[in-house]
């Protein structure tokens, strides 16, 4: 499957959420590293080829518009697209963040079609070739 070629790190200050995300992206047939914070996030990015970043909005600490920010920072990550995940749906914040450098924008509760979806987008992947129902 082609979707093993890539590597997804998921950012989520809750395991569940992380966990969720982690399984069903393997069902898809990523790869898949986990981060509970920011400040892990940009560790594993120096130390993981990752290909896509799942980035949650509120977390403690570190936000993740201020991550992200980070992550367009360092040129070492220019290629790595970012989707912010939240339960903020607000149109300025989606706006702000796609200014920032976010690839792609998805609101909690979300359907993982529309994470497929949004996936498929930000790596350019052929939609026939990056979902198996398997």
């Amino acid at each position: 499957m082609i979707n093993e070629n890539y590597t997804i790190l998921v950012v989520d200050d809750v395991e569940e959420n992380r966990d969720i995300l982690d399984r069903r992206l393997s069902k898809m047939g990523f790869k898949v590293e986990v981060a509970p914070d920011g400040q892990v996030a940009i560790d594993t990015m120096r130390n993981s080829i990752i290909d896509l970043v799942l980035l949650d909005i509120m977390m403690p600490e570190i936000d993740g518009i201020s991550v992200l920010k980070q992550i367009r920072e360092d040129s070492m990550f220019d290629d790595v697209p970012v989707i912010m995940v939240t339960a903020i749906d607000n149109m300025n914040v989606a706006l702000d963040c796609l200014r920032k450098g976010a690839c792609g924008y998805i609101t909690k509760p979300f359907e993982m079609e529309q994470v497929r979806k949004q996936i498929q987008n930000c790596l350019n992947l052929e939609p026939t070739l990056a979902y198996s129902s398997q």
